[in-house]
């Protein structure tokens, strides 16, 4: 854990790692002048690099040619980005907000201890990987999601990000200090990105200029390689303009002012979620949904949590309906089923997760790989075979869950193994209708 101090002018308490203070910009200069340093150090040694052995290295075809472009590189955006960040952290020290000895310090977070309620689900009859009604009928769909009333709405308060002066949740601005209480991305966030987005594309370019100039002869892959690298540093800058560019949208405003509320004070997250939920896609109003639903139930507010969860189950019911849905909404299908205490449902889907999942790899579990593009294919598939592996081992461990297939070797339907192999015959490998069944029928209550 990043070791942390207090700041001198404000007196909040400042990570480790922080070259300015976040909440008055005070600046620390024991944290800056090593960047300083090192940035004047790692492009002095690139200058001495160039000046004695660059020429050489471009000449050279052994490795220590290759070895020193590459620190060349390495060492020039190290350089380049420390100073970037030294002096960013300079300027951002230039506009310290003085603070008063008797002027408060950011008040102490607002801490919910109600005790966490327990859940009760509804189960159902059959599960397949298509969309599942929801259990509550009564409860609001996806697009006309539910609003509740929060029942002490005299405990929201905006709390500003710069000087963390509590507003009224009406606000828009710091009744202190006049800041924007529903803010986007910042200069210096921008900056990252764009920052971030041109040392790939460097590597990139690095790469492609690597690649062609020390590979002996250049087949047809070749050229599609050395062109992967070149689009992938354009696409990168294009990123990076764009991240860097973007207006950011009314939902992600509230949904970063939710998270930033979610310990120093619930209700004004659980409000703020509400409204990004009102603005933002499905697929954010999923993500949305789920957290106010954790702040519901560590408020002990279980209906209101049921609520959220069963609008986070239309929301994957909607979209498992589009074509070429993605086969992890049955996983966050299943984790809803989760969250509600229903732990059959949960472990059904899961089952057919892993089942859907396995299908979309492109080599098997008996394939040999020819080459190192086949070798890294099959390195890969494999890895996340054994993760679906290990998943089906565990639900399995319960005799009461069952994945039975049509096998066509034994002319039958049979039981099969958490690998999907026939239990009958291992060397079976022509197993079709896969899915997973429960022993005893779940009873409704």
């Amino acid at each position: 854990m990043a070791e942390r101090s207090i700041c001198s002018n404000c007196g909040n308490t400042l990570k480790g790692n922080w070259l300015v203070c976040k909440y008055c910009h005070q600046a620390r200069w024991k944290m800056i002048m090593p960047y300083y340093v090192w940035g004047i150090v790692f492009l002095a040694g690139v200058w001495w690099l160039v000046q004695s052995k660059i020429t050489e290295a471009l000449n050279s075809t052994d490795l220590s040619g290759l070895l020193i472009i590459i620190a060349t590189a390495t060492f020039s955006i190290l350089g380049v980005v420390m100073l970037l960040m030294a002096l960013i952290a300079t300027l951002r020290g230039l506009f310290v907000k003085k603070v008063s000895a008797d002027q408060p310090n950011m008040p102490m977070p607002y801490l919910a201890t109600t005790a966490l309620a327990p859940l009760t689900g509804v189960e159902t009859n059959h599960l397949s990987a298509a969309p599942i009604a929801s259990p509550f009928p009564e409860a609001a769909t996806l697009i006309q999601p539910a609003v509740l009333e929060l029942e002490r709405p005299s405990e929201q308060v905006i709390f500003c990000q710069k000087c963390k002066n509590e507003n009224a949740p009406d606000a828009t601005r710091c009744s202190r200090c006049g800041t924007t209480l529903l803010p986007g991305a910042g200069v210096g966030e921008r900056l990252v990105v764009f920052i971030g987005s041109l040392i790939f594309a460097m590597l990139g370019f690095g790469a492609a200029y690597l690649f062609f100039r020390f590979k002996p002869e250049f087949g047809g892959k070749d050229w599609i390689y050395l062109a992967g690298l070149i689009v992938f540093g354009v696409f990168v800058v294009f990123v990076g303009l764009f991240g860097s560019l973007r207006k950011i949208p009314l939902h992600e405003r509230y949904g970063t002012r939710a998270k930033r509320h979610a310990s120093l004070n619930p209700w004004q997250a659980i409000a703020d979620y509400g409204s990004a939920i009102k603005t933002a896609q499905p697929t954010q109003a999923f993500d949305y949904m789920l957290e106010r639903a954790k702040l519901y139930q560590g408020l002990g507010k279980t209906v209101e949590a049921r609520a959220d969860w069963q609008g986070a189950l239309e929301n994957i019911n909607i979209r498992l309906e589009a074509p070429k849905a993605s086969v992890d909404l049955i996983k966050q299908r299943a984790e809803i089923f989760r969250d509600l205490g229903m732990q059959d449902e949960c472990a059904m889907q899961m089952l057919q997760y892993t089942i859907e999942k396995e299908k979309t790899f492109k080599s098997k579990r008996s394939d040999v790989a020819m080459g190192w593009e086949e070798g890294l294919l099959k390195g890969s598939d494999d890895f996340n075979r054994q993760e679906l592996d290990k998943i089906r081992t565990e639900i399995l461990a319960n005799p009461k869950y069952k994945i039975v297939g049509q096998c066509k070797n034994c002319h039958s339907v049979v039981d099969l193994g958490a690998w999907l192999e026939c239990t009958n015959n291992a060397k079976h490998k022509k197993i079709t209708d896969m899915h997973p069944i429960m022993s005893e029928p779940i009873s409704p209550l």
